[in-house]
């Protein structure tokens, strides 16, 4: 059956399944509540509140509750919530300043689809200390000029915490004004248990049960037309370089009240911190993560396996237009330059007909030095209730490789702590999209896997999981390519201890291979505060394999945070990595920051000053350069100035 009559079928066979969610009556009040972290019966006994609390794996009700308020008025959305906790000892907020990463401490968080498409959440996360974390639709860059703010206070009580929060309308992208039903739900996080825990339980296969905020007169979008721009310079000395100096500007703007377009010129990645990958045997290509701003935007409407942005390299002129067309239909275009030598492009396309069926579209193209590629991808990913079905197609043209196409079609069942899944895929000798990250080709067959967590509230064991995978596959000519199997068991005990254990067998093109892994954590979900032993052990492409890795994080001071990360490996002769990074906050906008990397016989290190985060001017005063192999002693100072047109 062609792939085009695969989604035929599949979309006729569930257009009409549909599932219900609860509902919450909007109110729109007249006097705000004070945001003070003090949750006033007073203050908040004529808005519409909701209860209860359920684990995200099982479903189960939760012991320690909670209660949460929620309204608006033209300008804010208004949140409150009162949560319960034991043992008050248990709670950690380490963080204390706007817009960080809140991972490991207790925290609070409203999702908000104000398209309700159930593809556009907004979320706004909040500590028991008022450090709050954000992360707007679609995707934004750090930098709050851009990304936005709210206020947010807790505070710490007899039965355990609470927190009030004021939401501007403006921080998130508004569609039509008017009536609308807007969807939402509530999560809390609870470090010591490592739980998350949600208002309303939503498997990731019914989507649809997410909850309804019912007739929110949303204010009419705001269209900032004005022209927000974030020129930097920057200066300074190194030896290897005459002439140290650079400069460059980011650009941006609303087309719509949906649409958002942001442009870079001459954009600096020298001074931006990359991931380091560790060296770990793979025989495939490894990605790390993306860091720069510039593809931080929009970023969920660009998501793509056939577009990784760590492929583009610098540029000296790049656009990025993302938003929605419609309630149902985002989209993003990305176009970077550098002049002469390359131009890449990727569009991609999103449209989600109902909240249990997701459509997608990409097409890229890359232009460099003589070799030109295209490619495009298609896939259909839909829910029927426990079952997610997911069909992609992908296909690329090369100069080199020629034409080559991958297919997938998997099933995907979740409930209650187990799951399980399964498919068959086909990628041709010739597919290549070099935008994309598809790090093996030229193979077909089926594969499956199972997994199974739970968790227990009493008692010496905190969480269980266990896992199997398999996987048979053949070159696409019938010859045999490799054949894996997988199993792993994970167990948490109360005091937050964690072991690990994996074995992969495979037989790879005749050459048997073995690799158990064995890991020890303590405590476990703490990223501020913790050790971990990673020991992995066998036989990988006819050699002896060993590699242990020892890593620990400790927060000296409320302010001073250190990690260290010691690989070695034994694999066709001794390799080593070290990683130790330090950093030093001195106010809620200002950092002293730096890392040292010794890896293969060379150690670089840098240090850097930044005041950044915030409002107004960002200074960077760096020594070094963060991403050579060896240590420079390079002095860069470099100055970004926020400012408008129009």
């Amino acid at each position: 059956m062609p792939f085009r009559s695969y989604l035929v079928l599949i979309a006729a066979l569930t257009a009409s399944i549909t599932f219900a969610s609860s509902e919450l009556k909007a109110v729109k009040i007249a006097k705000p509540p004070v945001i003070d972290g003090i949750v006033s019966a007073d203050e908040w006994k004529d808005i519409p509140s909701v209860e209860g609390l359920y684990d995200n794996t099982t479903g189960a009700a939760y012991s320690d509750g909670g209660k949460f308020w929620l309204a608006y008025d033209k300008d804010f959305v208004y949140f409150a919530a009162q949560l319960q906790e034991k043992d008050l000892h248990a709670i950690r907020a380490t963080e204390y300043r706007t817009n960080v990463s809140l991972t490991g401490d207790d925290y609070v968080e409203l999702d908000l689809d104000l398209s309700g498409s159930l593809s556009s959440f907004n979320t706004f996360q909040i500590n028991p200390q008022g450090a709050t974390n954000i992360n707007i639709a679609g995707g934004r860059a750090a930098k709050r000029e851009w990304l936005g703010e709210f206020l947010a206070k807790s505070r710490i009580t007899g039965t355990g915490w609470e927190v009030e929060a004021r939401i501007p309308w403006s921080g998130m992208s508004i569609p039509r004004g008017g009536s609308r039903n807007v969807r939402f739900n509530i999560q809390r996080y609870v470090a010591h248990s490592q739980r998350t825990l949600s208002y309303t339980y939503v498997p990731f296969t019914q989507t649809a049960l997410t909850p309804t905020w019912v007739g929110v007169e949303l204010p009419s979008p705001p269209v900032d037309r004005s022209i927000r721009l974030l020129p930097y310079a920057y200066a300074g000395y190194d030896p290897k370089i005459k002439g140290v100096f650079n400069s460059g500007v980011d650009i941006k703007t609303a087309l719509s009240d949906q649409i958002n377009l942001v442009g870079s010129i001459n954009p600096d990645f020298r001074n931006i911190e990359n991931q380091i990958l560790s060296i770990d045997f793979s025989r495939f290509e490894r990605l790390a993560g993306e860091t720069r701003p510039f593809f931080q935007e929009g970023r969920q409407f660009s998501n793509s396996t056939i577009f990784a942005s760590q492929r583009i390299g610098g540029f000296d002129f790049g656009l990025n237009t993302y938003g929605r067309v419609t309630d149902k239909m985002s989209f993003s275009l990305i176009d970077a330059t550098r002049f002469g030598h390359e131009n890449d492009a990727i569009f991609n396309v999103t449209e989600d007909p109902n909240p249990n069926t997701s459509i997608r579209a990409t097409v890229t193209e890359l232009e460099r030095n003589g070799i030109s590629n295209q490619a495009y991808l298609i896939r259909l990913s839909q829910n029927i209730g426990a079952y997610n079905i997911f069909v992609r197609n992908m296909g690329s043209q090369d100069t080199k490789s020629g034409f080559g196409m991958q297919s997938d079609l998997m099933l995907n069942y979740s409930k209650a702590g187990f799951s399980a899944g399964g498919g068959y895929l086909r990628a041709d000798p010739g597919f290549r999209p070099r935008l994309g990250f598809v790090p093996e080709v030229d193979l077909e067959g089926p594969f499956y896997n199972l997994d199974f967590s739970r968790n227990y509230n009493y008692g010496g064991i905190s969480d269980t999981d266990f896992g199997f995978g398999q996987a048979t596959l053949n070159h696409t000519d019938g010859s045999f390519y490799r054949n894996e199997s997988a199993a792993n068991a994970s167990v948490t005990f109360r005091p937050g201890i964690n072991f690990f254990a994996r074995a992969d067998l495979a037989d790879f093109e005749g050459s048997h291979d073995s690799l158990y892994t064995l890991i020890a954590s303590y405590p476990n979900g703490n990223p501020y505060n913790n050790l971990g032993i990673h020991y992995d052990f066998g036989n990988q492409a006819g050699l002896p394999y060993r590699s242990l890795a020892v890593a620990t994080a400790y927060r000296v001071t409320k302010k001073l945070q250190l990690r260290l990360r010691h690989q070695h490996v034994d694999y066709a002769g001794p390799n080593d990595q070290t990683i130790l990074s330090l950093s030093y906050d001195l106010g809620n906008d200002r950092a002293i920051s730096g890392r040292l990397v010794r890896q293969s016989g060379h150690t670089n290190a840098y240090v850097a000053y930044q005041r950044s985060g915030n409002k107004g001017i960002e200074y960077f005063l760096i020594l070094g350069d963060p991403n050579a192999e060896s240590f420079r002693t390079s002095l860069i100072l470099k100055v970004t100035v926020p400012f408008r047109l129009g």
